[in-house]
């Protein structure tokens, strides 16, 4: 699936720092979610699907785990990936593993597909 440019994901000042937030841009296609990321003044967004399993990276809950403030843990294995680059860190996906990207721009204050 293939994202709209121009699609609002999110504003710049509700993404923690660091952190990162699960959003759904077409709510009747809900496993279609991207993963948007802030360390500092870097953001990032990649699909919500883990390399390893194919599985959403959030809890059930729609938390997003990090660890050390630097990685994104997946939820189902353990997985961790760069919060901004996405490459594989450690866990069960292989070296060369990296999380999709998603080409994004900040406009007026917004998170958008580029």
């Amino acid at each position: 699936m293939s994202f709209a440019r121009g699609i609002v994901l999110t504003r710049l000042d509700a993404l923690p720092d660091p952190g990162a937030i699960v959003v759904v841009p077409h709510p009747d296609e809900p496993f279609a979610s991207i993963l948007v990321t802030r360390k500092g003044q870097a953001i990032s967004a990649f699909r919500n699907k883990c390399p390893h399993a194919g599985y959403p990276l959030q809890r059930s809950n729609g938390q997003v785990m990090l660890q050390e403030g630097r990685y994104i843990v997946c939820a189902a294995h353990g997985a961790s990936f760069g919060l901004v680059s996405g490459e594989c860190a450690g866990g069960p996906c292989n070296n060369g593993d990296a999380l999709e990207r998603i080409a994004i721009e900040v406009r007026d204050g917004n998170v958008c597909v580029a």
